[in-house]
């Protein structure tokens, strides 16, 4: 029998390696426990969905059922009131007021350099990181930053069609106003958001051995409003209710008259036309619901459903004549909150809910808390895990939403106040003023609730070109 001795050199060699690989082992059993991450962005979808009751002609089961599975804010608000501005906010992590980008240009790369943004950030914890669809503005993406993007190029076949559900009848365009309608003959697939849906469909039923973060954006309801006919017929015309209105909503506004755009165009063709626009509004929302289903089908199919992560928003609101305004680019209301769903194994209760305003800028921190990570020094934004636990806790951060260059809103307890970049203010008291008709502003006994909430306005505001060169190269971690 031969013995082997080890010298002292040897027994700490082995004594090392063992270490290492306890150590290796012990980092792969922890990369391999991360949660998944489902990330689900809805562009132009403003709070008319099911659940959160303001408009009860909306039809999103999807989107309802998801939110009766976890959390949902009811006073949630976008950074930014247009695509371009809000998308780069929340998935650089870096504000508008600091980035310079409050509108639709410039392009989110020409300020955010490599490595600064949400899927980097999951591919540096060792997540494979999968995106589609529409999710920085124009799907515009940068090299190395996925490892897969879906090329709206590859269709799918409608695998669940019911041929009797076919139309005979030609696609019915119109124009109301200055949007364009589509009542289109054909199926769910004849749009891009179906082969999106699929696409992240087909990644959750893939087997991963390694924690995914899948991010899908849904195009609709964006304009141009078409979809397929059969979600029109949901809607019948005669049965549309408009939204409550108030003829002179903008005499006690500073800057008056500034909100005169698409209304007075929809107006000239009489209550029937802005009846026609929120149909098809509602009908492009009821599409993109069901794209939204087919994800979650899938995720509920799949081996993933109790260890994922599932966060739902739309990236601004929209406005349907309120305030004399369509569309969205202002600080009211309408065009800053949007539905926001949190689902987190372990963490949120089926069913709950919270009236607490917070922003969408919160989307970084919390999830890098909830996957243990350490956030990066330049993300804006307060973790919201708290409100994830207890939906009733305490809490004392705004929300902040930036439209152009110095002009901000803080939506904070009832309140919603509004400073423009040439002094003007406005404010807004929700608990007894739901639509906003009453610019509380000028009024003295509001001054000292004005001067708190001013506190809470941003004293930097870059232009893109002053942060063109600060977001390139510099340490994303404090050291």
């Amino acid at each position: 029998m031969r013995v082997y001795k080890l010298s002292l050199f040897g027994l700490i060699s082995l004594s090392i390696a063992i270490g290492l690989l306890a150590c290796f082992n012990k980092t792969e059993d922890q990369t391999l426990a991360k949660p998944n991450v489902l990330m689900i962005a809805v562009d132009d979808l403003n709070h008319w969905v099911g659940h959160l009751g303001r408009n009860k002609q909306a039809i999103t089961p999807n989107i309802d059922r998801l939110a009766a599975r976890g959390m949902s804010f009811h006073r949630a608000y976008a950074p930014a009131a247009i695509c371009n501005a809000t998308r780069t906010s929340m998935l650089s992590g870096i504000r508008p007021h600091r980035s310079g980008v409050y509108m639709n240009r410039p392009d989110w790369r020409s300020v955010v350099g490599p490595g600064f943004t949400l899927p980097d950030f999951f591919r540096e914890q060792g997540y494979y990181v999968a995106g589609g669809g529409k999710l920085f503005h124009h799907a515009k993406i940068r090299e190395g930053q996925w490892d897969f993007y879906y090329d709206k190029n590859n269709r799918y076949q409608l695998e669940d069609h019911d041929a009797s559900q076919e139309h005979a009848t030609l696609a019915l365009g119109y124009r109301i106003g200055a949007f364009e309608v589509e009542e289109m003959a054909g199926r769910d697939d004849v749009l891009s958001d179906y082969h999106v849906a699929r696409w992240a469909a087909d990644e959750l039923m893939k087997k991963h051995d390694k924690p995914f973060f899948i991010a899908a954006g849904i195009f609709r309801p964006h304009l141009p409003w078409m979809v397929p006919k059969k979600y029109f017929d949901l809607f019948p015309e005669q049965s549309i209710e408009l939204p409550p209105y108030k003829k002179n909503d903008l005499d006690d506004l500073p800057n008056h008259g500034v909100a005169k755009n698409d209304h007075v165009r929809i107006l000239e063709q009489g209550e029937g036309a802005w009846k026609r626009a929120i149909r098809a509004y509602l009908a492009s929302m009821a599409y993109a619901d069901r794209q939204v289903g087919r994800i979650l089908d899938a995720l509920d199919s799949s081996p993933y459903r109790d260890n994922t992560i599932v966060v739902l928003w739309g990236d601004h609101g929209w406005h349907f004549g309120e305030k004399h305004w369509w569309r969205k680019a202002r600080l009211w209301e309408e065009s800053t909150r949007t539905p926001y769903i949190w689902v987190v194994p372990g963490v949120t209760k089926p069913g709950s809910k919270t009236e607490t305003a917070v922003d969408l800028q919160s989307l970084w921190p919390s999830l890098a808390e909830l996957i243990d990570a350490r956030l990066p020094m330049h993300v804006d934004g307060a973790s919201i895990k708290t409100l994830l636990d207890s939906p009733d806790a305490v809490w004392s951060v705004p929300a902040l939403t930036t439209q152009g260059f110095n002009n901000h809103a803080i939506r904070f307890q009832q309140y919603r106040y509004i400073r423009y970049n040439n002094g003007a203010q406005e404010l807004y008291d929700h608990a007894n003023d739901p639509y906003e008709w009453t610019n509380l502003a000028g009024r003295k006994e509001h001054q000292a609730t004005i001067a708190k909430l001013n506190r809470w306005i941003p004293r930097l505001n870059r232009t893109s070109d002053d942060a063109s060169v600060i977001f390139k190269g510099e340490s994303r971690y404090a050291q």
